[in-house]
């Protein structure tokens, strides 16, 4: 199938079905503890060597059922099938129940809330913020850190502490989990003092947050938390260390190669770094019921496992293979972050990979047992992880309702055919009635028959979860096919692109890139759609166990014979012919996408202004008739930016003619920081009289990285952009820089694009005093179209300066905030313009020809302004 890539079999004999029992015995014994602990039965725990002794007994009571003869065995009616042995000893029983009373003993070992002594970090945790006091924490970066909305995630294992009234360190243990928006680029054993509020996680709307994180052995939060880089050797193992170092080189390789939200959907599937994601996209995909794509799974382990065997065998032959193997597949489940769900795939992996070299027969559900169990004696409180139990229970259905529902797929077919061709021959495939190719028709059905068969195991759960019900299986299908060109050449680009191939490693994800784009807007699509995601309420943990009933309800009643004795369709090969078509007509398919976007892409002999939706900030993109590209500004979120910058650039250009930056604050600056690393740029200009401003270093840091040189411009300076097309810098006037020092708003660049008779005036964030000064000094501020200053404050815009530019249009760059803009004195005074406000109309576009002018904003709204349109 294609989930796996390996041929799962579902036929067991009596020793594997015994090992599975263990588990499940295992697996409810940890369920049962849970509760028990609530109840406050445990306490503050039990010790390691009460499970420990109890696991080193059920092989000694499997020795002595090896040994108890036939006739002490307890025989289960023939109706149990799937569910119980057929014979059971009393030593068989007694080994399940010391399985269970092992899972129960595990979880008392290790409680999601231990008691805390004085050498634990929890143990100085407040209750809540407002009886927290100020605490310092000596450690290190243990883990990834993540970057999302201009702040990065740590998480630090702490080594001592300072608590304020009190100068002295105390070593202690634990680890704890911040937020900064520091812009130093911290890494994982990088050693820091950290301050802040130390709290205990918390319990927000329904959602434990306090035990989500302990399954992460994480019992601290810190809030409002100062971040200090120390000067001292890197801490933590070094096999982390190059494996999170390579991480890191690759998600900036994706960043740097693939446009947004590409960019973050290829580094959610090929790294396990999801945090770039647009919220919006994601949760379309959770509507649709594809968010499965994202995760790295099983398919991904498989798609690993998979090309380091063939690799290894070739090189060192089966015998050989395995450890190589083994070792690729442990060090890629770590390298994509090593959570709950990437461990199982990979456990299972490996064991389906060592079953392959010893030759003996690999059974999917006692592989898939045995890697659970493993990673639950390492940490128990796994079994709750929502994503472990999706993946879990997604294999599961794969396993167990695959076959059917293949067996189904084919005999409708069958029937489909025969009514369009009663008069069919034996012989005649009944695929060819309609001309589709075997393989292809194969694609397409397992496609389909593992979106269903997974879904209909984990629905329950993500109904329980989240309270949605995904009732659109067909995105899931037409996404499906395009998921192993994301993973294959995805991974081949990476590697092309660590040993310095840059420009193979662009060619090469150019297929990664069409697969990636029809993902998405496939999902776009389904989201919309009527019915994609339905609400549910009062779905409780009954309902759940319920449903669940009636599902495997429906699994046993078919005879376990019938089901067991099928090969699973999915491990049949295609022939030859069909895989050269298919290759051949997937080919054609990614080159005819590749050129049909590079010719929508191309420049159309106009000019074209973007005013970006990027929040509550300034950022403009500019695109001359021949194709250069200039962004003024960007807003306070490298992200949101990016995501902007994908929608109006072409899909394969990764470079930009000029960033300019009007003044250093930071919903101007901070979403440009990120912009050398992603973008290839020539040029850099930025208000002369705040170059040397401190807010200017981080930009100024990220440029120097990249090699490229800031120039300032001030009043009386111009660029020629080409094509006819210029900027005019009206202000600042160095000669009030020394009135303005302490005032960053009004030593913004106030800029005027001019192309013919088309012109807009760009005004930064300047106030009234400036607008003044622009007036006095008679600068031709004339414009069609007005950028309203300082997101519409009450500060900007007088009455004199809107008469003095007499523009029709003007454009309001504003988002959500707390500063109450647009002001609404600025509000009305702007009745008599066309208004247009990013935080109602989304993205706004307008071109012009030099004459004319066109205006669209992201809701589609077109209005013709201006020249001969005008006229009528």
């Amino acid at each position: 199938m294609l989930y796996t890539g390996f041929s799962y079999s579902c036929q067991m004999g009596p020793q594997s079905m015994t090992l599975l029992y263990f588990a499940l015995a295992y697996f409810l014994g940890i369920a049962s503890a849970q509760f028990l602990w609530q109840w406050g039965l445990f306490g503050c725990g039990v010790g390691h060597g009460m499970w420990l002794m109890t696991l080193a007994l059920i092989p000694v009571c499997l020795w002595l059922d090896a040994r108890t003869s036939s006739s002490a065995s307890l025989r289960w009616p023939a109706a149990a099938g799937f569910i119980a042995p057929r014979t059971t000893t009393p030593w068989l029983l007694k080994a399940l129940l010391l399985a269970g009373l092992t899972g129960i003993l595990r979880l008392a070992s290790h409680p999601p809330t231990p008691c805390w002594t004085p050498t634990d970090l929890a143990y100085y945790n407040a209750s809540d913020r407002a009886r927290a006091s100020l605490i310092t924490v000596r450690g290190f970066v243990t883990g990834f850190p993540l970057h999302q909305e201009g702040q990065q995630r740590l998480d630090i294992e702490a080594t001592a502490i300072r608590i304020h009234h009190n100068a002295i360190w105390q070593p202690l243990t634990g680890r704890v989990r911040l937020q900064t928006r520091s812009l130093h680029p911290f890494r994982y054993g990088e050693p820091v003092q950290v301050s802040g509020l130390l709290t205990e996680p918390p319990i927000v709307e329904g959602f434990d947050y306090r035990f989500f994180l302990a399954r992460k052995h994480i019992h601290s939060i810190m809030e409002w938390p100062t971040v200090e880089p120390q000067l001292a050797p890197l801490q933590g193992s070094p096999l982390l260390r190059a494996i999170y170092a390579l991480r890191t080189r690759s998600t900036h390789l994706l960043n740097r190669l693939l446009p947004e939200p590409y960019a973050a959907l290829a580094n959610g599937m090929l790294l396990g770094i999801e945090a770039g994601i647009p919220d919006e996209l994601y949760e379309q995909f959770n509507r649709t019921g594809t968010s499965h794509v994202i995760v790295i799974s099983g398919s991904n382990v498989a798609l690993i496992a998979g090309a380091l065997m063939v690799l290894s065998v070739k090189l060192l032959g089966m015998r050989f293979a395995l450890w190589p193997t083994l070792v690729g597949i442990g060090l890629y489940a770590l390298l994509v972050g090593g959570d709950a769900a990437v461990l199982r795939a990979a456990l299972m992996g490996a064991l389906l990979v060592l079953a392959t070299v010893l030759g003996r027969q690999q059974t999917a559900l006692v592989s898939l047992a045995v890697a659970c169990t493993v990673m639950t004696l390492i940490n128990p409180l796994t079994l709750w992880d929502v994503g472990f139990q999706l993946s879990s229970t997604a294999t599961v259905g794969l396993i167990l309702f695959g076959p059917s529902l293949t067996d189904q797929a084919e005999r409708l077919w069958i029937r489909i055919v025969l009514i369009f061709r009663p008069n069919r021959q034996p012989s005649e495939h009944p695929q060819s009635a309609f001309l589709i190719p075997h393989s292809l028709r194969d694609l397409l059905r397992d496609a389909l028959i593992m979106a269903i068969a997974a879904s209909l195991i984990t629905q329950p759960l993500i109904l329980y979860y989240f309270g949605r019900l995904s009732l659109n299986p067909l995105t899931n299908l037409l996404i499906a096919p395009v998921q192993p060109f994301i993973m294959l050449w995805g991974s081949i680009g990476l590697l092309i692109g660590w040993i310095g191939l840059p420009v193979f490693a662009q060619l090469i994800f150019y297929i990664p890139y069409v697969s990636l784009w029809w993902t998405v807007a496939i999902v776009r699509w389904g989201a919309q759609l009527p019915g994609s995601s339905v609400a549910i309420f009062g779905y409780d943990i009954r309902k759940l166990l319920l449903t669940y009933a009636v599902l495997f309800g429906w699994y046993w009643r078919i005879p376990l014979r019938r089901i067991m004795a099928r090969v699973p369709l999915w491990t049949r090969e295609a022939t030859a012919q069909g895989q050269i078509s298919n290759s051949i007509l997937g080919a054609l398919v990614v080159i005819a996408s590749l050129l049909w976007g590079l010719a929508l892409s191309q420049p159309d002999g106009k000019l074209h202004v973007y005013f970006l939706d990027i929040g509550q900030g300034d950022g403009i993109f500019i695109q001359m008739p021949s194709g250069q590209q200039v962004l003024i500004d960007g807003g306070s979120n490298p992200a949101r930016l990016m995501a902007e910058l994908s929608e109006v650039m072409p899909f394969w250009d990764r470079t930009i003619d000029l960033a300019i930056i009007t003044h250093p604050d930071w919903d101007h600056i901070g979403g440009q920081i990120e912009l050398p690393e992603r973008y290839a740029l020539k040029q850099a200009i930025i208000s002369e009289t705040v170059h040397a401003h401190t807010d200017t270093r981080p930009w100024l840091d990220a440029l120097g990285t990249a090699g490229v040189q800031a120039e300032g411009l001030r009043q009386g300076g111009w660029l020629d952009l080409g094509d006819g097309v210029a900027l005019w810098a009206l202000w600042p006037a160095p000669d009030m820089q020394g009135i303005y020092a302490a005032d960053k708003n009004e030593q913004s660049l106030v800029l005027k694009l001019v192309y013919g008779e088309f012109s807009v005036l760009l005004t930064g964030d300047i106030g009234r005093d400036s607008e003044a000064q622009l007036l006095h000094r008679g600068q031709p501020i004339g414009a069609q179209v007005l950028k309203v200053g300082h997101h519409g404050s009450g500060s900007s815009s007088s009455t004199s300066f809107l008469e003095a530019v007499g523009a029709k249009v003007a454009v309001i760059q504003v988002g959500m905030n707390s500063y109450g803009h647009p002001h609404p004195q600025v509000l009305e005074s702007l009745q008599e313009h066309l208004l247009l406000r990013n935080d109602q109309h989304g993205r706004i576009h307008m071109w012009s020809d030099g004459q004319s002018m066109w205006l669209e904003t992201e809701q589609g709204e077109i209005t013709f302004m201006g020249g001969k349109e005008d006229e009528g």
